[in-house]
């Protein structure tokens, strides 16, 4: 809906991106009646639908967006629940990118680590406001409400969502929201990234 927003609004102020978007958002449909029967995709086929999404926001956002992935093979491989990060990655954006004129870099990365993966959403923008907790009454949002009932349904206690402030190298806060997500890492579904 925010896509065909954003291509409603363009066709007044630049039909060629609004055109863009809505040939992206074409695509991104199509994928998602592909893919609604598959309760876990690879790694791999989530992020090449993360990369059509994010194409969409891309055009929207111009040079106001830069979008970096870092994903181990090993994690590209892995199962993960169908559309995981698509509400993590747009709550960056709206809540993180949008909100602020200077912020711009969305970050997403997977990994493997000690028999979990690890899926990580990492914006520059505002941050959470002080005091906030995912549990309610803050934490109450469709997305982040859906993303933990569906790892609670698919992996109980052994999966975990967290809302972080992101840390620099020498462990100071910086701006901006990361989302984590751990899950049992395992292998297997359909075939791999095209």
């Amino acid at each position: 809906f925010n896509a065909l927003h954003s291509a409603a609004m363009l066709t007044m102020m630049d039909p060629e991106a609004a055109h863009r978007v809505l040939v992206q958002l074409s695509a991104l449909l199509r994928t998602t009646l592909d893919r609604s029967a598959a309760p876990e995709v690879p790694l791999s086929e989530e992020i090449d639908f993360m990369d059509r999404y994010l194409a969409i926001e891309q055009i929207r956002f111009q040079d106001r967006l830069r979008v970096d992935i870092h994903a181990d093979d090993d994690a590209l491989s892995a199962v993960v629940p169908n559309l995981i990060l698509q509400p993590l990655v747009e709550n960056a954006v709206r809540h993180g990118i949008a909100r602020r004129t200077d912020a711009r870099c969305l970050t997403i990365r997977a990994a493997r680590e000690n028999g979990s993966l690890v899926l990580e959403v990492e914006d520059d923008g505002p941050g959470l406001p002080p005091g906030w907790t995912l549990t309610p009454p803050d934490g109450t949002g469709v997305g982040l409400t859906n993303v933990r009932s569906r790892l609670e349904r698919t992996y109980g206690e052994q999966a975990r969502l967290e809302l972080l402030t992101p840390a620099d190298e020498a462990g100071r806060p910086r701006t901006g929201v990361l989302a984590r997500v751990t899950i049992p890492y395992r292998t297997g579904g359909r075939s791999g990234r095209r």
